[in-house]
């Protein structure tokens, strides 16, 4: 263990203990819970807080990863709950406009109903964690591009000997920005199926109108079930497959939730900023937010015009507009809040408390300075060419067709080199993966929005000042001899869908396993276009490395003067690993003479539906909600049915599906938003505002129950059906 590390760790365990009181602000590794035990049996905590330390054990056991969501196992038969827009690729994916899955919803009555999630679709168990920070650390190289490139072949290392026994997912995270690394162990579940979705006005109900909004009335829940082999290891999809059983499995609470109670989340937050600088924060308030709502607003409106009027159209590209438009709102809400709460203020408040709280100490105050002004140094660096490098990435996301072209001229580069030394997707080890991640794409590639999505942003590379041009761009355009910039784009993109096989599942199996000289020598346009571009993207890879390797000097040196400065208490921003956060259900002022409650019941539904989508609730939940025919799972105080209730607790994204567990341990809710106050928490949490939106236990069975009779997967949870 690092001198670094250790004092880190040393003290936060000494000052966690010593604190009276802990903010409700954490994302905290499970190992940290103990220490905070005391406090949380104040607040009504019913478990040993030990419980939460043990990944194997109860609840921790039961709450798995599916790569961009969280989830948990809810029944002995691998039953898995999650949110709605989590499962919703999967509805896309297996729709068709015969059987528009995405708006009526799914249900299998029986497991030989359940079909297949997504070719690429995982479940992700959580088996061991081990510190491996003195391996991956130990004699590090001067320069700043090896010691990325070491830090890289290390953790590779350790994966590949951690994942030898096969059946296997392994990870080496870093925390604390590079001061710990942990190789973490998880059973990789390849056969995952859809089980059950309610409708789209019930599970997506207000969509982007209300969506990162309070008071909400979303039941956003979905089912998918794990499958092994029949010797109970992972296996890839088959129909001789049998259901997953695991070790521990979270009971769904029908208990009854009032403002107050203690509430726990535990799931897989992707990516925080509360430990960046205020030279970061300003960064992206002048011109990395305003530009990601731009460019998301512009793509957002070319696929929903193509839709528009076609609703095969709109289907293939229903999960990229999803995307778009949660993103889009999130980061509305974020800009906003970087202004009405003062994000970047209270940043550069945080450096002048950092620089006061290590003023007696010059060894620390001296590695401080040097590292915050190497820290500036490259962010400046990194600023003088943004507007090029946003462009440049912005080209494949726009179009998937070109992405996939890139993704197999990269792979014909990259299986030429040691394993070891290829990009991370590349290697053997994410080989099935990729492929089942181009069989995912290709399902959705619309040829028509492709190119419409490739269009707009090879104007706005064509709008880059002179002293950031993407050169094979420009070589491309100007080879088309044509006149003016919008006739050459026009020409070129003729051009690229004119010839090219991209999107042609045979076409492109075959692809997959040919030489870099094999490729080209089919001169598909679409590919000789990516292999052109290639050549700028590995200069820019070149340039991230050697950031990197800076960065992983420079931020722990800093992040220990901000643990001086919070006297220990200290979590590591979020990196897509298993994270604990707590808090009481609990409403919020979001502005003068202004209260929200902190529950909301189906009397909000009946106010909002309109019988046109997105307030379109199914007419048969509108009939028992005006009958009041709520059986069991009524709220006392309410004297409703309650739908959706929020916490003090905080998610970001990759928080969604995560499990909400009250002081029992049991499941009293599914996390799957934050409030529209609340987004510029992944910088900054103010607590009068920050809140998790959550979907009530009690709601989910009751549609399942009273609504779609989905009564088979109700006794798998060990209810019985009221209706």
């Amino acid at each position: 263990m690092s001198s670094l590390l250790r004092t880190l760790l040393c003290g936060l365990a000494l000052t966690i203990a010593a604190t009276a009181a802990v903010a409700d602000d954490g994302l905290w590794m499970p190992q940290q819970i103990p220490q905070l035990g005391d406090e949380l049996r104040k607040r009504g905590l019913q478990l040993d807080p030990k419980q939460f330390a043990d990944l194997t054990g109860f609840p921790m056991g039961a709450v798995v990863h599916l790569g961009g969501c969280s989830a948990s196992f809810v029944s002995p038969q691998g039953l898995i709950a999650t949110n709605h827009h989590c499962v919703y690729g999967a509805l896309q994916f297996n729709a068709t406009p015969q059987n528009d899955l995405v708006k009526n919803g799914f249900l299998a009555k029986t497991m030989t109903e359940e079909v297949q999630a997504l070719p690429d679709a995982r479940v992700y168990v959580t088996t061991n964690i081990e510190d491996v920070t003195a391996q991956i650390l130990a004699k590090m190289p001067a320069s700043d591009e090896e010691r990325a490139k070491t830090i890289t072949r290390r953790r590779r290392e350790m994966i590949n000997e951690c994942e030898k026994a096969g059946g296997t997912r392994c990870l080496v995270a870093s925390y604390f920005d590079g001061a710990q690394y942990l190789r973490i162990t998880q059973m990789e579940i390849r056969d995952v199926r859809l089980v059950y979705a309610p409708p789209l006005g019930v599970g997506n109900f207000g969509d982007e109108i209300d969506n990162w909004m309070w008071p909400r009335h979303t039941g956003d829940f979905g089912f998918y079930r794990a499958y092994v082999g029949k010797d109970g290891k992972p296996a890839d999809f088959s129909r001789e497959n049998v259901p997953y059983q695991p070790k521990h499995h979270l009971k769904i609470s029908t208990r009854d939730l009032d403002p107050g109670d203690l509430v726990f989340v535990a799931g897989y937050p992707g990516v925080t900023e509360r430990h960046s600088v205020a030279l970061e924060v300003e960064h992206d308030e002048a011109y990395d937010l305003p530009t990601a709502i731009r460019y998301r607003q512009l793509l957002n409106d070319v696929l929903q015009a193509r839709g528009k009027d076609n609703r095969d159209i709109a289907l293939k590209n229903a999960s990229r507009i999803a995307s778009l438009e949660n993103y889009l709102k999130k980061y509305t809400g974020t800009l906003e809040s970087f202004r009405s709460i003062g994000v970047l203020e209270a940043k550069r408040k945080e450096e002048a408390a950092i620089r006061a709280a290590i003023a007696n100490d010059p060894k620390l105050t001296a590695e401080y300075d040097a590292a915050f002004g190497e820290l500036t140094k490259l962010l400046n660096e990194q600023s003088a060419t943004r507007e090029r490098d946003t462009v440049f990435g912005w080209l494949y996301t726009a179009s998937p067709m070109l992405s996939q072209a890139n993704t197999l001229y990269r792979l014909s580069q990259e299986k030429t080199k040691a394993d070891l030394d290829r990009a991370d997707d590349y290697t053997e080890r994410n080989r099935k993966r990729l492929a089942a991640s181009m069989t995912r794409t290709r399902r959705s590639i619309e040829p028509g929005s492709d190119r419409a999505g490739l269009r707009l942003f090879l104007l706005e590379a064509a709008k880059l000042p002179a002293n950031q041009r993407i050169k094979p761009v420009d070589d491309a355009l100007a080879a088309t001899g044509a006149t003016g910039t919008e006739a050459q784009v026009d020409a070129l993109l003729d051009k690229l869908y004119a010839s090219t096989n991209i999107g042609n599942a045979d076409i492109e199996k075959a692809m997959f396993e040919e030489t870099t000289e094999q490729l080209l020598a089919r001169k598909d346009s679409m590919l000789d276009f990516a292999a052109s571009l290639r050549k700028f993207g590995a200069e820019n890879d070149r340039r991230n490395l050697a950031r990197a390797g800076a960065l992983s000097r420079i931020r722990p040196v800093i992040l220990n003067a901000l643990r001086v400065t919070r006297g220990g208490r200290l979590y590591p921003d979020a990196n897509s690993t298993l994270r604990v956060a707590f808090g009481t259900v609990e409403g919020y002022a979001p502005r003068d003479a202004v209260r929200f409650a902190p529950q909301t019941d189906v009397r909000g539904i009946l106010e909002k539906d309109t019988g046109v989508e997105p307030f379109n609730s199914p007419k048969k939940l509108l009939e028992r909600a005006r009958a009041k025919e709520f059986g069991t799972y009524a709220d006392p105080e309410l004297g409703s049915m309650p739908v959706a209730f929020i916490s003090t607790t905080t998610v970001t994204n990759g928080s969604s599906g995560s499990a909400t567990l009250n002081a029992w341990g049991e499941l009293n809710g599914l996390a799957f938003d934050m409030n529209w106050e609340g987004v510029g928490a992944d910088y900054v949490v103010d607590p009068d505002v920050t809140r998790t939106i959550h979907v009530d236990s009690r709601y989910m069975l009751w549609v399942m129950d009273a609504v779609d009779g989905a009564h088979n997967v109700l006794r798998e949870l060990g209810m019985k059906p009221v209706f």
